[in-house]
């Protein structure tokens, strides 16, 4: 006969039930706890990648905003200018005999309206650059009367044109290109001639 009670071996069948169960459970658990965090570190790669991607846009659009800002401002001073000079040189239609030979109110008016949205975009440097352009320009036109073309016209003049290769040279350098100015005077084969003009 034999000997072992019956319930030793259910014990033991108990036990070995009981300790397959834990062991599973335990393993799903550790499964579980290392497949959530893969997770949350796969999303957290992710969130970080879109935040990257969306700085680099950002940074690109900034870029895109600044270089169109600065590109309207330049070329409406360049247009300006031509009516600064031809006034002075007796080159446009006469002003009405009341404005006392002086440029028409209007006519720096665009290019001040081109430097308040350039405030908004511009880096300090160019934005200092444009102010000193853009207040060359206007003391220019200020002082310019029709057909007279006199020392005043001419000192204001090269006063603007050295002004405007500043603002054209920090233009240059803030959008990533390379200058044209080294020492304060222009580099030569820059595109830059002396008198100002490209």
């Amino acid at each position: 006969m034999n000997s072992t009670p019956l319930w030793l071996p259910l014990a033991v069948a108990g036990i070995g039930l009981l300790g397959t169960i834990i062991g599973t459970v335990t393993g799903v658990l550790i499964a579980q706890r290392r497949s959530d965090r893969r997770e949350r570190e796969a999303w957290q790669r992710e969130r970080d990648r879109e935040r990257q991607l969306w700085a680099r846009e950002d940074a690109l659009r900034n870029f895109e905003q600044r270089r169109d800002t600065y590109v309207s401002f330049y070329e409406t001073l360049r247009k300006t200018v031509p009516k600064v000079y031809d006034h002075g040189m007796g080159l446009s239609a006469p002003p009405p005999e009341e404005d006392e030979g002086e440029l028409p109110f209007e006519w720096n008016q665009e290019i001040h309206q081109k430097l308040q949205h350039l405030r908004i975009f511009a880096s300090p440097q160019v934005l200092a650059a444009a102010d000193n352009a853009y207040n060359a320009c206007w003391r220019w036109g200020h002082v310019t009367r029709y057909g007279s073309d006199d020392d005043t016209f001419y000192e204001r003049q090269e006063d603007y044109n050295s002004n405007e290769l500043v603002l054209y040279d920090s233009i240059r350098r803030d959008l990533g290109m390379t200058g044209v100015l080294q020492d304060g005077r222009p580099i030569p084969g820059s595109g830059w001639s002396v008198d100002g003009g490209e």
